[in-house]
Protein backbone atom coordinates (compact mmCIF):
# COMPACT_ATOMS: atom_id res chain seq x y z
CA UNK A 1 0.00 0.00 0.00
CA UNK A 2 1.70 3.02 -1.29
CA UNK A 3 2.17 6.26 1.27
CA UNK A 4 -1.04 8.33 0.39
CA UNK A 5 -3.42 5.35 -0.02
CA UNK A 6 -2.07 4.49 3.78
CA UNK A 7 -2.98 8.04 4.87
CA UNK A 8 -6.36 7.96 3.54
CA UNK A 9 -6.94 4.50 5.49
CA UNK A 10 -5.95 6.13 7.93
CA UNK A 11 -8.07 8.83 7.60
CA UNK A 12 -11.14 7.24 7.03
CA UNK A 13 -10.53 4.90 9.61
CA UNK A 14 -9.99 7.46 12.42
CA UNK A 15 -13.24 8.96 10.74
CA UNK A 16 -14.92 5.73 11.49
CA UNK A 17 -14.09 5.37 15.16
CA UNK A 18 -16.85 8.29 15.92
CA UNK A 19 -18.46 5.58 18.07
CA UNK A 20 -17.24 2.23 19.51
CA UNK A 21 -16.43 -0.64 16.93
CA UNK A 22 -14.95 -3.99 16.99
CA UNK A 23 -11.90 -4.95 14.56
CA UNK A 24 -14.69 -6.91 12.88
CA UNK A 25 -17.11 -4.43 12.35
CA UNK A 26 -14.49 -1.76 10.97
CA UNK A 27 -12.75 -4.44 8.44
CA UNK A 28 -16.32 -4.58 6.94
CA UNK A 29 -16.55 -1.14 6.19
CA UNK A 30 -13.59 -0.46 5.29
CA UNK A 31 -13.49 -4.03 2.57
CA UNK A 32 -15.81 -2.46 -0.21
CA UNK A 33 -13.17 0.57 -0.19
CA UNK A 34 -9.77 -1.36 0.44
CA UNK A 35 -10.31 -4.42 -1.02
CA UNK A 36 -7.10 -6.22 -0.42
CA UNK A 37 -7.16 -5.16 3.14
CA UNK A 38 -6.72 -8.07 5.22
CA UNK A 39 -8.06 -8.21 9.35
CA UNK A 40 -4.24 -8.00 10.03
CA UNK A 41 -2.96 -5.25 8.26
CA UNK A 42 -5.85 -3.30 9.77
CA UNK A 43 -5.01 -4.51 13.06
CA UNK A 44 -1.58 -3.32 12.35
CA UNK A 45 -2.27 -0.15 11.15
CA UNK A 46 -4.85 0.15 14.60
CA UNK A 47 -1.57 -0.74 16.82
CA UNK A 48 0.78 1.75 15.41
CA UNK A 49 -2.68 4.25 15.96
CA UNK A 50 -2.67 3.02 19.92
CA UNK A 51 0.71 3.41 19.94
CA UNK A 52 0.81 7.18 18.94
CA UNK A 53 -2.06 8.05 20.85
CA UNK A 54 -4.84 8.16 18.56
CA UNK A 55 -6.98 4.84 18.96
CA UNK A 56 -8.11 3.94 22.54
CA UNK A 57 -8.49 0.08 23.14
CA UNK A 58 -12.05 -0.54 25.62
CA UNK A 59 -12.64 -3.93 26.78
CA UNK A 60 -15.04 -6.16 24.58
CA UNK A 61 -12.76 -5.28 21.51
CA UNK A 62 -14.20 -1.85 20.82
CA UNK A 63 -11.72 0.66 19.67
CA UNK A 64 -12.56 4.72 19.53
CA UNK A 65 -10.89 7.73 18.55
CA UNK A 66 -8.56 9.42 20.93
CA UNK A 67 -10.62 12.39 21.05
CA UNK A 68 -13.89 10.79 22.88
CA UNK A 69 -11.08 10.00 25.77
CA UNK A 70 -11.99 13.67 26.80
CA UNK A 71 -15.48 13.55 26.34
CA UNK A 72 -15.81 10.67 29.20
CA UNK A 73 -12.78 11.57 31.46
Amino acid sequence: MGPVRGKRLEAHLLRLLGEPRSLDELHALLKPFYPSLSKATLFALLVRLRREGQVLYQGEGFLLSGEEKGKDA
